[in-house]
């Protein structure tokens, strides 16, 4: 199987001409800019413009509307369990899961191989959506500590500090990652069918985990709102890059490392 990928390489290289120098100032170009988006993603929490503390808002409003509700969705979800809700939302299996992120990571390296500017751009805005939405949703898991619904022991309970699968709710990690990829990929279309497609893949994903009692309605929520607003900021050059070259910039090379921030 080695022998084989190594060939596979060999043949796409001589193929379309990508040479490695190419390959390697690409991906040290890219590293920088995921760090660079990171650290522009952090200072930005500081610097909402109006629209976006509008959605934020209304995420909250919605965050807790849906904790008002959890039991009720809960309940509806158990309710109406058939054959043909089994298989329309076992999207979670492959969507949201570790699949997208094979996904990911074959869209972006097919990106560089084949000299793809545009599919190399959407990758890399997935692969820093993911990411940092990831780490955010992480550190909330295990700071929060909430009870899933299967284990019944209520949506009052919460262990703060834990690392235990049954106890790291709150968020809803494949919502973030779902909705991560679909706002990114959502951004780079103009197709409306497109567009739609992509939220309502994402939407499923936030019905199956509950469905299978994975999440809280509001869990599912708190992810989705996470992994949309990551997505947007990194996926819109407007809120990505700085104005005059501002902010925090790391370069990265494989014999040198530079961060510096500009004011």
């Amino acid at each position: 199987m080695k022998y084989f990928f190594i060939s596979l390489i060999s043949i796409i290289f001589s193929i379309h001409s990508v040479t490695y120098s190419q390959i390697i100032d690409n991906v040290e170009n890219d590293v920088g800019s995921f760090f660079t988006t990171g650290g522009n993603l952090a200072t930005s929490f500081f610097s909402f413009d109006q629209p976006t503390q509008l959605k934020f808002a209304g995420s909250l409003l919605a965050i807790g509307a849906g904790y008002s509700v959890d039991y009720n969705v809960k309940k509806f979800a158990s309710r109406n369990h058939s054959s043909f809700n089994d298989n329309l939302l076992s999207i979670d299996k492959v969507y949201g899961s570790e699949y997208t992120l094979i996904g990911i990571g074959g869209l972006y390296s097919y990106g560089i191989l084949f000299h793809d500017e545009k599919v190399r751009k959407i990758g890399l805005q997935t692969i820093e959506a993911v990411g940092y939405a990831g780490i955010i949703t992480t550190v909330l898991k295990t700071i929060v500590g909430r009870s899933r619904p299967y284990t019944d022991e209520g949506k009052f309970r919460f262990s703060p500090i834990n690392f235990s699968a049954a106890h790291t709710s709150f968020p809803s990690g494949h919502s973030t990652v779902a909705f991560a990829v679909s706002t990114v990929l959502a951004n780079n279309t103009n197709n409306l069918f497109l567009k739609i497609l992509c939220y309502g893949a994402s939407t499923l994903v936030v019905g199956a985990r509950i469905y299978h009692n994975a999440h809280w309605f509001s869990d599912t929520i708190t992810g989705s709102a996470i992994g949309y607003f990551v997505g947007d900021f990194v996926s819109k050059p407007e809120m990505k890059n700085k104005p005059d070259d501002k902010g925090l910039s790391f370069n990265v090379g494989f014999d040198s490392i530079s961060l510096s921030y500009k004011f």
